[in-house]
């Protein structure tokens, strides 16, 4: 016979079990709130001049952050001040440290810095083309068939030819990434030498519509091909790249794909109809992150841990905040015509109806 514990043992250990929960609770962690901290109206400035016809503030230590809303571009610091408000000529090159605004026509330019005054001047034969961080200028032949690089003192540094019209550019500041119409990667050093070239896989109709290098060189990706289309990614291996990772695409793109990887390299993204494609070129791992409309720009916030995705659905803007292969932060919706995303000191810059917006991504 089982001899039975006294009540009192029972009921002591439940006692025991509510005064633990109560005294220790399972903590269940920070929510996550987009705060916005502040909003300024984008207006641009009569003349070449800083917004507002004032004097030209000093950037701050923290920098400026370049914007473009529709036809207005410009920079803005941390704190919501302007330094510079212009209205786009034909199309305007941006970039941390300057901007070109150019014409339809012309072959002499000026590069200016964040607050709108001269940096250097320069001339060429095409359209020009600023790398992110603004240190490198290139200038693309108006045949799309050749590109040049010019010094900080605006002379040509080196001029390449490519056998074929180039469809897509990736640039960082010791690499260069260019997808060619007869389907061909080139990858290129800082000085135009070419590092690695090949195609990325076979296709019955071989194009680039899309390409990506990492800061680092480490990976090179592209979108190709018709019949069928493709992801490929390749990862460095000693003085060339091997696939690293190749997938096949329902998409059927015939223009220029988006796609880019995150700061940190850790992360690529491209489009892919009504989502966008996630990959980890280290690990091999795949996702997607669902759009209400397409794909219409992307930033990535606190040091990469946070992506935020902006999709247009006719007159309304869909974005949406997600941490990378776990889960959708939060999305929202607005009824805007132009539309801006971007990052300001790893927090989210929103342009929106005329108005630029600092949202902060904060735990509670």
């Amino acid at each position: 016979m089982k001899k039975r514990r006294p009540a009192s043992i029972f009921f002591t250990s439940v006692l025991l079990i509510v005064l633990y929960f109560a005294l220790f609770p399972y903590p269940l962690g920070k929510e996550l709130v987009a705060k916005p901290v502040w909003a300024v109206s984008v207006v641009p400035a009569p003349s070449n001049s800083p917004a507002g016809g004032e004097p030209a503030p000093t950037a701050g230590p923290q920098g400026a952050f370049p914007f473009r809303l529709g036809d207005v571009f410009g920079y803005v610091e941390p704190d919501g001040t302007l330094l510079h408000v212009g209205h786009r000529l034909f199309q305007v090159a941006l970039s941390r440290s300057g901007y070109i605004n150019y014409a339809r026509t012309g072959t002499d330019w000026i590069m200016r810095d964040p607050r709108g005054e001269r940096v250097v001047s320069f001339s060429g034969d095409g359209y020009p083309l600023l790398s992110a961080d603004g240190s490198r200028v290139l200038v693309v032949n108006s045949d799309l068939t050749g590109l040049a690089e010019v010094d900080r003192n605006g002379d040509p540094a080196w001029t390449r030819d490519f056998p074929a019209i180039m469809t897509s550019i990736s640039i960082q500041r010791n690499f260069l990434l260019i997808g060619l119409l007869n389907g061909s990667l080139q990858l290129l050093n800082r000085s135009g030498a070419l590092l690695y070239q090949g195609p990325p896989g076979p296709s019955r109709i071989p194009v680039i519509y899309g390409c990506a290098v990492t800061r680092d060189g480490s990976f090179i990706a592209s979108v190709s091909g018709i019949g069928p289309q493709a992801l490929t990614v390749l990862g460095q291996s000693g003085a060339s790249y091997t696939v690293a990772l190749r997938a096949g695409l329902s998409t059927d793109f015939r223009r220029e794909v988006r796609m880019g990887f995150s700061p940190d390299s850790r992360y690529l993204f491209y489009e892919a109809g009504d989502a966008v494609g996630l990959v980890e070129p280290q690990g091999g791992r795949l996702s997607a992150v669902p759009l209400r409309g397409l794909f219409a720009g992307s930033a990535f916030l606190q040091d990469a841990r946070i992506a935020a995705f902006a999709a247009r659905d006719g007159q309304r803007v869909n974005i949406s905040l997600v941490f990378p292969f776990l889960r959708t932060l939060g999305s929202e919706s607005f009824p805007v015509g132009d539309m801006f995303l971007g990052s300001v000191d790893g927090q989210l810059l929103l342009g929106v109806g005329g108005r630029l917006l600092r949202v902060d991504v904060e735990a509670l």
